[in-house]
């Protein structure tokens, strides 16, 4: 078996000390451990700007200099992403260049020519043709999404050949998303041959494996686990390649159109044209005032360049782009009213350094007050257990080594 392995780490901006320390004693060095244990194995990475920068800031630099060097024996693929892990497709195309590019710059700073990206992970995977069109204008050459995004359905998409959006576009990689949960969330960790079971029901990926989860489910959101992939990916059956070389190796290639969905997209989520229903849910009216907000904000600090806080809250802002708010405004399950309220409230501050707007405060004052409704009345429970209990095989997740299902 050939098994392409995709990792995208990632922090939020500004994100306490502790619990980056605590993630990269659980997750980031022992991963990078079992890669210097087994030179022949071979991964592709994603690592944010936002985690680059918070590694660097926080004594954590041997972090960043080992990823470099697996990189220099290329056992490391470093690919391209948004700088503070926004929601792409639901921003204005200025944004969603601004992210990629600072992304960039920052990243080769600290891998210097290490940091080379052929490839792009789009936050979430959340996909949409503008975001496409943008990525082949800035010359990227392939793009990782959601097997879902293939024809919006789960178990159908073939691993057998390669994907372009046409001649000269840009390659489609689709991961299993099947067999990635099952490994991130629902695997046996004393029974490795169970994983194997699972490959071998799925039917798919008996021959060419892809698979792409968060680095930190390996140790940090579940224990254990790291020790488990070890286990798997040094089979004598596997051979890993990098997604670049994965590519190389396709003989046939299919022209597709990728729907808009993201890697927790559900088919009937699909249907009811939904496709980033944890970000951007229509039914959900906290996540309307939250985008009213951001948009709001854009413009105003878009209108207002000569200010002397500007260049501040510019940067501000780009950090406050970032997908987590609405997360946790989702309640499926996720659910945080003190980060809704915080989040909120820097957006608003960060709009007051560039000559106030009573429109925005009431915007954000209109969120603050719905969302302590919710929680008030425990509304969130109602939307967290309806959502768990659609379906059985997504009862159960994992966060902080946390177990969360109904």
């Amino acid at each position: 078996m050939i098994w392409a392995n995709f990792f995208h780490i990632y922090q939020p901006p500004r994100w306490p000390k502790t619990i980056i320390a605590k993630v990269a004693r659980q997750s980031y060095r022992p991963f990078l451990k079992i890669l210097d244990r087994h030179p022949g194995l071979k991964i592709t990475l994603n690592i944010s700007g936002s985690l680059t920068e918070q590694l660097a800031k926080n004594g954590f630099l041997e972090i960043i200099k080992n990823i470099k060097a697996l990189a220099h024996k290329r056992q490391i693929e470093l690919v391209g992403t948004a700088l503070y892990h926004p929601i792409l497709p639901l921003l204005p195309a200025s944004e969603i260049i601004r992210q990629i590019e600072r992304n960039t710059q920052l990243n080769k700073k600290f891998f210097g020519h290490h940091y080379q990206p052929r490839g792009f992970f789009p936050p979430e995977m959340c996909y949409s043709k503008k975001v496409g069109e943008i990525l082949e204008k800035m010359k990227f050459q392939w793009l990782i999404l959601d097997e879902i995004s293939a024809n919006g359905k789960l178990g159908e998409i073939k691993y057998d050949r390669a994907y372009l959006t046409s001649k000269t576009g840009l390659q489609i990689v689709f991961r299993n998303r099947i067999i990635s949960d099952y490994l991130s969330f629902h695997s046996d960790l004393r029974r490795p041959n169970n994983f194997w079971s699972a490959v071998r029901r799925d039917g798919r990926s008996n021959k060419i494996l892809i698979t792409a989860m968060d680095g930190e489910n390996l140790g940090h959101h579940r224990p254990g686990l790291d020790r488990l992939w070890e286990k798997l990916v040094t089979h004598t059956t596997v051979q890993t390649m990098t997604i670049s070389g994965l590519l190389a190796h396709y003989q046939k290639e299919k022209i597709i159109q990728p729907r808009d969905a993201s890697w927790s997209s559900r088919e009937i989520e699909l249907r009811k044209n939904n496709p980033y229903g944890l970000w951007h849910d229509p039914t959900n009216p906290i996540h309307h005032w939250q985008w009213q907000l951001i948009n709001k904000v854009i413009k105003h600090l878009n209108a207002s360049k000569k200010g002397k806080q500007h260049h501040r809250a510019r940067r501000l802002l780009d950090q406050q782009l970032a997908s987590d708010q609405f997360w946790w405004a989702s309640a499926k399950p996720w659910w945080s009213l003190d980060i809704i309220e915080k989040k909120t409230n820097e957006l608003v501050h960060t709009a007051c350094l560039v000559n106030g707007d009573r429109s925005i405060k009431k915007i954000g004052e209109k969120i603050i007050k719905l969302a302590r409704a919710w929680q008030r009345e425990q509304k969130f429970q109602t939307i967290a257990r309806n959502y768990l209990a659609a379906e059985e095989r997504d009862n159960v997740r994992f966060i902080g080594g946390k177990k969360i299902s109904i």
